[in-house]
């Protein structure tokens, strides 16, 4: 029971820091203020990060049942969230370069 509600928690605060995070690096592009998306690339790679090594606990019974002496079967929301962060963070990265003018 236990690791069905902690999945369930992190998916919801990673889908809405991933929400928040998104809608404030459009913010930032808007405004052309593309040098404040590096620390939420770096932010959103720790969290990835992060949903990496819950992905890999809950990918095998035996970890679940090491971890959380519980088990659940179906983890396909936590991929989709962890591709979800893998693809904001290339997005902010990009998008964060910023283009210094020619000094004469």
């Amino acid at each position: 029971m236990f690791a069905t509600i902690f999945y369930w928690v992190v998916i919801a605060l990673a889908i809405m820091w991933g929400a928040w995070s998104l809608i404030w690096s459009i913010v930032y592009l808007t405004k052309h203020e593309n040098g404040n998306l590096w620390i939420f690339a770096i932010i959103n790679t720790l969290g990835a990060l992060v949903l990496g090594l819950i992905y890999w606990i809950y990918s095998s019974e035996g970890n679940q049942w090491f971890w959380f002496a519980s088990k659940r079967a179906d983890i396909g929301w936590l991929v989709y969230v962890l591709l979800f962060y893998i693809v904001l963070v290339i997005f902010q990265a990009i998008c964060g370069i910023t283009r210094h003018p020619k000094k004469a």
